[in-house]
């Protein structure tokens, strides 16, 4: 449910990006998920040819704007960042659907069932952390952001050939 929600904040930086046949597609995910799944509780978009995208946010689309990405955070609750993507998660919270439910114990229930659900999702990954936990972490959120905003077209290291 809370990935069917993440879509609309997908849509809007895709469409800021200019990756306007990605916004088609996840626009189209939240339709059908959101009516044919049941508010997000079955992702049957992807059986109808619909695939999940690695998701876009604000701080993808500052970097495609240019903006570099300064030094390395870790932002107490909200956990590893950097200087373009911290202030990306302020006009993040402004599209997450979450935020606009009147009803102040409900918003809070889904806010917190939205953050065990994020926490869930990183349990597994945490069994792979090797030698020091701050620059493992470190190292593989810049990566992994690094990934992102090249949508997944990335330079090898080792040998200057690009993979996907």
């Amino acid at each position: 449910m809370f990935g069917n929600l993440g879509e609309v904040l997908n849509v809007v930086n895709d469409v800021l990006q200019g990756k306007l046949g990605q916004a088609g597609n996840d626009g189209g995910r939240f339709i059908i998920n959101s009516t044919v799944g049941l508010v997000g509780f079955f992702d049957v978009a992807q059986h109808w040819g619909l695939p999940k995208s690695d998701g876009e946010d604000f701080g993808q689309t500052f970097a495609t704007w240019g903006m570099g990405q300064g030094p390395y955070l870790v932002l107490p609750f909200f956990g590893p960042s950097n200087l373009r993507d911290a202030p990306g998660r302020v006009f993040d919270s402004f599209l997450n659907p979450i935020a606009y439910v009147d009803h102040v114990p409900t918003r809070n229930e889904l806010y917190g069932a939205n953050v065990l659900s994020d926490r869930a999702e990183l349990l597994e990954a945490e069994k792979l952390i090797r030698g020091d936990k701050y620059s493992f972490i470190r190292d593989v959120y810049l990566q992994r952001r690094d990934y992102l905003i090249n949508d997944g077209q990335v330079e090898d290291d080792f040998g200057g050939a690009d993979y996907e």
